[in-house]
């Protein structure tokens, strides 16, 4: 192992669990945007992990082993890339990148990017590294790159801008060897638990699982709200055989209502907009918990745009490039095109923010925040005009800073308890903040965006494909790093293009593989037979599935096993547009079959359908 003079390395095993510390070895500064802490062979890293004799050879030598590549924020790819797989980089429209490259530089043809975590996995036998930070202070994101050939891996601390003291801490690794997927999730359990982060999240949800839901309005009327849509959903939520009234409101579990995007001014001045919401939104929240549930609402707090006040007001709390140019955020036509972000490196922007959320929280009395576009803290504008903060300091540090504010908060002044959702959000430096985490791109009434996939070949599009392979790519994550939250199920038959088969594949990805279970249906509208139908089954099989944890297993592309910690479920995802042949089990029930009889005894499994089996 080869570490770069300017730290030095400190190593522990713990009973298989290795520790890497990276410490400055003198005082330094650090001023490109990302600096390599160490590169060392796969070899190297298989012997201190104490991977058994051969396993070095074994995965080096297989064709068909897979790599993890975990993207920078919530919508950024994350899964695994087999040999000659690769993610894509947007094209033809300008900034598109903005949204999930992160810092340091973009992923090369000859190796896999991948943030916060990452393994080498052949069969059921795979490598890890992970970057665990330390519980007593922030440290630098860190990236992992991994030669395709010789899985060759070297670890890159992102912290441009940042100051460190002889012996600073500025990196904590974890290394383990692992096989079978629960061994590495209870290991990844081990590695997170000094934090104790999810014991914020108590008061969503009960029993042993935390498995919060409810309501929010984003994937039914998106932008398009006001009071009224707002009241009869509320009104109507609890008074029929809906999804959510059946899971959560009539059993009493804990539940959200959230109001997303729409009830503001402008984005970046967070008032309500009062032809909207004539009553204020003090009073809905009201009304949410008259009617016993958590009222919850959509902020993007650092993301500003021109139509808002601010923007022309203080323009010197813009992130501004090394020209004084704003620093495009990214592009929505609904937000007047080109967004930008506040500069989180500034005191008064820091004020200015608590102001807001002590208004939501304490005067308005929301519980549940949304906290989104969380990734601009991070934005690095171009090589020719690299953005400045207005303040020393690195990116990390500020984001550290201001997110510990923002959500400090954990009970109100009347002792009732605040969660905070990221979404947006860069993974590792939000994970302590946040355990509540979207993990992957936003869903969509539709399996795919063609143009967005096809054409300019974002990432993060929305559409219910891509959020899949996200949600099945972290699952790792969930009940170890974070809450997982995979965004909505649908079981509403208007306004949405998927099938029967590709409802009941996300109602149960979401349901098996990560925590949340949030639907944005128009309850006033239910009672259609075949969405009826739908429900009760959805709730049945969640009956069913309950009590068991399940993990998830790439069998090739956009097709994975699924199965339980206890064995006694097995089934299989298939997100490709092919019916895909597998063996069935014999002498399992069928609890979904979305499958025919195939050549030589096997089964045939529809595209875009799950199939569970259970002994």
């Amino acid at each position: 192992m080869k570490v770069d003079p300017r730290f030095s390395l400190s190593i522990e095993d713990e009973g298989g669990l290795v520790t890497l510390r990276l410490a400055a070895a003198r005082d330094l500064r650090l001023d490109e945007s990302a600096s390599r802490l160490f590169e060392a062979s796969f070899a190297e890293l298989c012997e201190l992990a104490g991977a058994p004799a051969g396993a070095s050879e074994r995965l080096a030598a297989d064709p068909g082993r897979t790599i993890l590549s975990n993207g920078w924020q919530s919508w950024a790819f994350g899964g695994e890339l087999a040999a000659g797989e690769r993610v894509p980089r947007p094209r033809l429209v300008p900034h598109m990148s903005a949204y999930c490259d992160g810092p340091g530089r973009p992923e090369a043809r000859a190796d896999v990017l991948s943030r916060f975590m990452t393994y080498v996995r052949s069969g059921e036998d795979a490598l890890y590294l992970v970057s665990s930070g330390d519980p007593g202070r922030a440290t630098p994101p860190v990236s992992f790159r991994i030669d395709r050939g010789s899985l060759g891996t070297s670890a890159e601390a992102c912290a441009r801008g940042g100051s460190f003291r002889s012996g600073d801490l500025v990196a904590v690794l974890c290394l383990f060897f692992r096989s079978g997927y629960f061994e590495a999730k209870d290991a990844l359990r081990e590695v997170f638990s000094l934090y104790r982060h999810f014991e914020r999240l108590a008061f969503l949800g009960s029993g042993e699982r935390l498995v919060p839901g409810g309501y929010e309005s984003w994937y039914n009327h998106y932008t398009a709200i006001d009071e009224s849509v707002i009241e009869r959903d509320l009104a109507s939520i609890g008074s029929n055989a809906n999804l959510i009234n059946t899971w959560y409101i009539g059993r009493a579990k804990p539940t959200v209502f959230q109001i997303d995007d729409g009830w503001e001014k402008a984005v970046g001045c967070w008032e309500p907009d009062n032809r909207r919401f004539p009553k204020g939104m003090g009073e809905l929240a009201r009304e949410i918990e008259e009617r016993g549930m958590i009222p919850g609402l959509w902020i993007a707090p650092l993301v500003v745009t021109r139509s808002a006040p601010l923007f022309r007001e203080r323009p010197e709390w813009v992130l501004r490039d090394s020209r004084g140019r704003p620093v495009p955020a990214g592009l929505n036509p609904d937000w007047d095109g080109y967004f930008y972000s506040l500069d989180p490196s500034l005191p008064e922007v820091e004020e200015y923010l608590a102001g807001i959320f002590d208004t939501l929280v304490e005067l308005w009395g929301y519980r549940y925040l949304k906290l989104d576009f969380l990734y601009t803290t991070f934005l690095e504008g171009s090589r020719a005009r690299p953005s400045a903060f207005a303040r020393q300091g690195a990116a990390y540090e500020h984001y550290d800073r201001l997110m510990r504010r923002l959500t400090s908060k954990t009970v109100d002044s009347r002792g009732r308890g605040v969660a905070y959702l990221g979404c947006g959000a860069p993974l590792e430096p939000s994970f302590r903040h946040f355990p509540l985490m979207r993990i992957g791109a936003d869903t969509n009434g539709a399996w795919e965006d063609l143009l967005l996939g096809k054409v300019v070949r974002y990432e993060g599009r929305p559409a219910a494909y891509v959020n899949l392979t996200h949600t099945i790519g972290r699952s790792l994550l969930d009940g170890t790093v974070f809450v997982n939250d995979p965004d909505v199920v649908f079981c509403r038959t208007r306004r949405i293009s998927l099938n029967e088969a590709e409802k009941e594949l996300v109602a149960l990805v979401d349901f098996l593989l990560a925590s949340q279970i949030m639907f944005s249906d128009d309850s006033g509208d239910f009672g259609d037979p075949a969405e009826t139908a739908f429900t009760e089954r959805v709730a049945g099989l969640y009956d069913r599935l309950s009590g068991k944890e399940f993990g998830a297993r790439r069998v090739e592309r956009d097709v994975y096993s699924i199965f339980s910690r206890d064995g006694r479920v097995r089934g299989l995802a298939n997100l490709s547009d092919r019916t895909w042949s597998g063996a069935g089990s014999e002498s399992a029930r069928p609890l979904v079959l979305r499958a025919r009889p195939a050549e030589g005894g096997k089964l045939g499994f529809e595209p875009h359908s799950i199939s569970l089996f259970e002994e």
